[in-house]
């Protein structure tokens, strides 16, 4: 991993999302890009106006005033951090950012049960999460030190899901980061033990994985959906990340564009990994 990036609006949630960045950053020797979109009320009226402002040598300064208290914490101490300021108040925008600036994860926070708030509300982090090529990682509370002890991934190895995986995979061993392969066994899709490994087989077949011994173990828990079944679990092992796999809205992506899901990421102190195909 070699740069995260960090959407500010210099709030006290943009803080603690940066903090968790410079966990990540230190363990793997990243730079920081912190990012600052001007937004709608800074954008004035008109095209011209904009631009006029955006050009304005004092509001330039504003920013980077800002920008120093934001970026002055002990806790960069020794990390590379640089910034951006762009023009543009569309969150798909970001997504599109990551290969123009070769970011390999953007760390996002967000407000607690209130919902996703300020700048970074909740259909702006949708969007984040839907556009983005590279991991997202959304997170909600302040932490002294983001620990990795525990992580979990959940799949419920569709086909379609395969490419997520392979990425999430990658990203995790390219990261030191042990895990659980979980799949959420529900009454509205119970499969029997001998179904689930049936299908199991059937995935890793996909991704020319025959061999047992280059496939993970699959963890089956039991839960009455699969939200619960992953908040459930993951508070069950005392999980410090959970990994989620997106394709499109298909799956285990409706944990991340469904209510059910806002509802986990709101009530949940654990972050969430957002991995798409």
């Amino acid at each position: 991993m070699r740069r995260i990036l960090v959407p500010t609006d210099f709030s006290e949630i943009a803080a603690y999302a940066l903090k968790y960045a410079a966990n990540l950053a230190g363990n793997s020797n990243a730079e920081i890009v912190a990012l600052y979109m001007i937004n709608r009320e800074d954008a004035f009226l008109s095209r011209k106006e904009a631009m006029e402002l955006y050009e304005n040598i004092d509001y330039h300064k504003r920013i980077n005033d800002s920008f120093d208290e934001f970026l002055n914490h002990d806790y960069l101490d020794g990390i590379k951090v640089s910034t951006e300021i762009r023009r543009q108040v569309d969150f798909e925008k970001i997504g599109d950012l990551t290969s123009e600036l070769d970011i390999d994860l953007i760390v996002i926070g967000t407000h607690g049960a209130q919902g996703l708030g300020g700048m970074l509300i909740g259909s702006n982090t949708e969007k984040v999460v839907r556009t983005a090529e590279v991991p997202v990682l959304v997170v909600k509370n302040n932490q002294s030190y983001f620990k990795l002890n525990k992580v979990i991934m959940a799949c419920d190895f569709n086909i379609e899901m395969k490419d997520a995986y392979k990425k999430a995979r990658t990203f995790l061993k390219d990261n030191s980061m042990e895990y659980d392969l979980v799949y959420i066994n529900t009454p509205e899709d119970f499969m029997s033990t001998t179904m689930i490994d049936a299908e199991v087989k059937k995935f890793y077949k996909a991704l020319d994985m025959a061999d047992a011994e280059s496939q993970d173990e699959v963890k089956i828990f039991n839960n009455y959906n699969i939200e619960a079944g992953v908040y459930n679990y993951a508070n069950k092992v005392k999980a410090d990340l959970i990994v989620l796999l997106t394709h499109g809205r298909k799956g285990l992506a409706r944990l991340i564009y469904s209510s059910y899901g806002e509802k986990m990421a709101n009530h949940s102190e654990i972050p969430v990994l957002t991995i798409k195909a």
